[in-house]
């Protein structure tokens, strides 16, 4: 009595093979096993997949590690030594303050992942956080190298599809939350700095520029832009073959687009804390110079240095193809200072107080690496987020 309406049940209960679930992406006939990410994985599969995992992460550090060594290197350790023993104990701040910048973007990371299946620990994503970050700083070029190291080591968790469409989503909210620091920093050097006609000139201008980029970052938010962008490649004559050879990916970057638009249409709340923490993270920062020059006895003000040290940054993301900002800190500081009434020499201290600093945090994030893998036992996501 109890069998056959069950089984009828059964029969009439869900879709039929390759049906369509509401609201879902096609079952695609994977059946139960499918469903799972991982699920037909043996542990074989499990132990190559670690493999390539350790492999990485031995990459990663060693290539890291060689240009952490050039970068010494080429400051000299004898200056090193002497700019930390003359910051003396206000070097402690610094590092602290660091951290808890660093803090502000893994929070802002934990609030991105909150609607996933599965995600690592807090405190295991701050140590992929400030890997990635020391990744950036010694990374030729366009300073992008901790970006891959962030989709190998999330995808433990998240599967290798969503861990790069958490990453670009990432980066975009935290490139809106440098150029709204920016834009502050503009406005209160309007208010600060000389009126000098040609550096109001120059504040204006890249006061549009940046509002210009706050507009295209907020739309890529709501509306979703790789797919847009790769249609714009096609219409432009030099980069359409380049084009083409991504056309393959372009469902991907659809559900990377959806992944992208859903975090800002499904709780507002949260993506709006999410930007704060990294504004919150980046206005810290700026009140790094307010502390090292402390330690040598000038006072300029917390909105002062936040204005000095937000324009230096803004002139270093301009020159991003320098790695680790060679000549572009000391150089941009060194001009600045005599703005706020300080010794241009003094900027060329801070600059290199700031390199000490950052090759600290460097060391750390390095060291770090090897303890971004997957936690023994961890269980893989489902799939259902990598199609989702």
């Amino acid at each position: 009595m109890v069998r056959r309406p069950v089984r009828r049940v059964r029969r009439g209960a869900g879709p039929r093979r390759g049906g369509r679930l509401p609201g879902r992406h096609p079952a695609r006939g994977r059946g139960a096993r499918g469903r799972l990410r991982g699920g037909g994985d043996g542990p074989a599969a499990v132990a190559r997949r670690d493999l390539v995992n350790r492999k990485l992460q031995l990459l990663f550090f060693a290539c890291g590690g060689a240009l952490f060594a050039f970068f010494v290197a080429r400051i000299g350790l004898p200056a090193i030594l002497v700019n930390a023993r003359q910051t003396g104990w206000m070097f402690l701040p610094l590092l602290l303050l660091t951290a808890v910048v660093y803090l502000c973007h893994a929070g802002a990371s934990w609030l991105i992942l909150a609607d996933e299946p599965t995600r690592p620990t807090f405190w295991r994503l701050y140590a992929i956080t400030v890997s990635g970050f020391s990744i950036n700083f010694i990374t030729p070029m366009v300073n992008l190298g901790g970006e891959p190291y962030k989709v190998a080591a999330l995808s433990n968790w998240l599967g290798v599809r969503r861990a790069a469409g958490f990453v670009v989503l990432y980066q975009m909210l935290h490139s809106l939350g440098m150029v709204l620091t920016s834009l502050t920093a503009l406005l209160l050097a309007l208010l600060l700095l000389p009126p000098e006609p040609a550096l109001r000139g120059a504040i204006a201008v890249a006061c549009a520029g940046l509002l210009l980029i706050t507009l295209v970052l907020f739309w890529a938010h709501r509306h979703g832009g790789l797919e847009r962008l790769l249609d714009l490649l096609h219409r432009l004559p030099v980069v359409d073959r380049v084009a083409r050879r991504f056309e393959a990916s372009r469902p991907t970057l659809a559900l990377m687009d959806e992944q992208i638009t859903r975090f800002y249409h499904n709780d507002r709340r949260r993506f709006f804390l999410a930007l704060l923490l990294e504004y919150l993270g980046r206005s810290l920062l700026m009140s790094e110079y307010f502390l090292i020059l402390l330690s040598v006895g000038v006072d300029i003000g917390l909105p002062r240095a936040f204005a000095i040290g937000a324009l230096a940054s803004l002139v270093g993301n301009t020159l991003f193809v320098l790695p680790y900002e060679l000549g572009a800190k000391e150089g941009s500081l060194y001009f600045l200072f005599p703005l706020v009434g300080v010794d241009p020499a003094l900027g060329v201290y801070a600059a290199l107080v700031s390199r000490v600093r950052d090759l600290a945090g460097i060391a750390a994030g390095l060291g770090l690496i090897w303890g971004t893998g997957r936690r023994r036992g961890a269980a893989p996501a489902p799939a259902s987020t990598e199609a989702t």
